[in-house]
C-alpha cells in the first residue's frame, strides 16, 4: 500500500502549494513547514498538474476582475465626455476625451497581452466617428 504524502496532510498544505508555485526553492520551504525537501519534491511531481491549473483559475479571476474595473472607468469617461459636450464645456471635453483614448489604449494594451484581440483593431478614430453618427448622448 503507497504511502500518504506528508505534504498532503499537513496543516500548512496552502502555502506549501503557493510556495511551490512561486517557485520558491524546496530546502527554504522545507525549513519553514518541517517536511523534508525530498518529500517536498515528491508532492511537487503528483500535485503539479492541479496546483498550476488553480494558479492559472486564479490569475484568470484577478485577470477579469481589472478587465471589469477598466470597463466601468472607461464607461465613466464616455459618460463624462458626453456631459461636457452637452455643457458646452470645450475644455472639459478635451480633458474627458484624453481619459476616454487613455482607457481605450489600456483596454487594448490589456486584452492584447490576454490574448484577446484575435478582431481586427479597431481605432480610437473609428470609435469617435461612430459615437458622432450615433447623436448627443443621453
Amino acid at each position: 500500500m503507497p504511502r500518504r504524502c506528508v505534504a498532503c496532510s499537513s496543516s500548512d498544505r496552502a502555502a506549501i502549494d503557493e510556495a511551490l508555485v512561486a517557485g520558491e526553492p524546496l530546502r527554504n520551504i522545507a525549513k519553514r513547514v518541517s517536511i523534508s525537501p525530498t518529500a517536498l519534491l515528491r508532492h511537487k511531481n503528483h500535485v503539479s498538474q492541479s496546483v498550476v491549473k488553480a494558479a492559472e483559475i486564479r490569475h484568470e479571476r484577478l485577470g477579469d476582475s481589472l478587465l471589469e474595473q477598466m470597463r466601468r472607468v472607461h464607461h465613466k469617461a464616455w459618460e463624462l465626455l458626453a456631459r461636457m459636450e452637452s455643457e458646452g464645456d470645450h475644455r472639459g471635453s478635451i480633458v474627458a476625451l484624453r481619459e476616454v483614448r487613455e482607457c481605450l489604449e489600456s483596454l487594448g494594451t490589456m486584452l492584447a497581452r490576454a490574448g484577446a484581440l484575435d478582431a481586427p483593431r479597431v481605432t480610437l478614430a473609428q470609435v469617435l466617428e461612430a459615437r458622432r453618427k450615433a447623436g448627443p448622448a443621453s
